[in-house]
């Protein structure tokens, strides 16, 4: 007798009626997809003796605050090449207002120039003014401004001061008790000095003893040899540009030092 393939070890199998088959398949199906394709139908619940719960984790407060993020320390130090110091580098021209004109404004265009006195402060001012040599420095009067600038050692610093000028036409002239020093052979004459000058130099001893006496030529032996010169000046942020007609006198107030060009 010949067995079923599906079922060997039974008694043939009758076949179920067509119609009972294809309803069991669509019940399958719909209770299998119910929850994708009729989120509207109604599920039966898990029965909660199925399966135990599982409890959830609980992690460490340590793991559940955030790590901070470091700041990364600067990297510059007095070692890398950003942090050395820029001394010494030619710094730009100041952008001024005005400039200065003619001959002043020759000077004031070297760098050496601009870059220590800056921008003008006021306008240039002719100066009708007199000059005076002494043994280790000279004196220049600045009417327009009531001063008397004087001048020691070039290039040096507090090479040079500003000295109000208080001179009156009823001042003594100069001290008859004073002494002249004799020159050497060879020596200019020496003298002392007169007028506005001659006030400053009685009444400061410092400058007394660090000028000297004043200098006067041989022809002029018996007067000392006051110039009187047609200029310009002219004040800066950091110093001023004195013209005697002659040179160009630059004087620096951050240092206090001078130059001629």
């Amino acid at each position: 007798m010949k067995h079923d393939i599906l079922s060997p070890r039974r008694g043939p199998r009758h076949p179920e009626p067509l119609g009972l088959a294809v309803a069991s398949l669509a019940a399958l199906v719909l209770s299998a997809c119910s929850a994708l394709r009729f989120p509207g139908l109604a599920l039966e619940p898990p029965n909660p003796a199925a399966a135990a719960p599982i409890p959830t984790p609980t992690l460490a407060p340590l793991l559940l605050t955030p790590a901070p993020t470091p700041t990364p320390a600067p990297t510059s130090d007095a070692s890398s090449p950003e942090a050395t110091p820029t001394f010494g580098l030619p710094l730009p021209k100041p952008t001024c207002l005005a400039t200065p004109m003619w001959g002043l404004g020759e000077v004031w265009k070297n760098e050496a120039v601009h870059t220590r006195l800056g921008c003008p402060t006021d306008e240039q001012a002719a100066v009708q003014g007199e000059e005076l040599h002494f043994e280790h420095g000279h004196m220049l009067s600045r009417p327009d401004a009531e001063l008397i600038y004087v001048f020691l050692g070039r290039g040096q610093a507090q090479g040079w001061g500003a000295y109000v000028d208080t001179f009156q036409p009823s001042d003594p002239e100069s001290d008859p008790s004073a002494i002249v020093p004799t020159p050497a052979p060879g020596e200019p004459l020496l003298v002392q000095p007169t007028g506005r000058f001659g006030k400053l130099w009685r009444e400061n001893a410092l400058l007394r003893e660090k000028l000297g006496w004043a200098v006067a030529s041989r022809p002029e032996a018996e007067r000392q040899l006051v110039s009187n010169f047609t200029g310009a000046a002219q004040d800066f942020e950091r110093g001023v540009l004195f013209w005697n007609g002659n040179v160009c006198f630059v004087l620096r107030t951050d240092d206090m030092s001078w130059d001629m060009y």
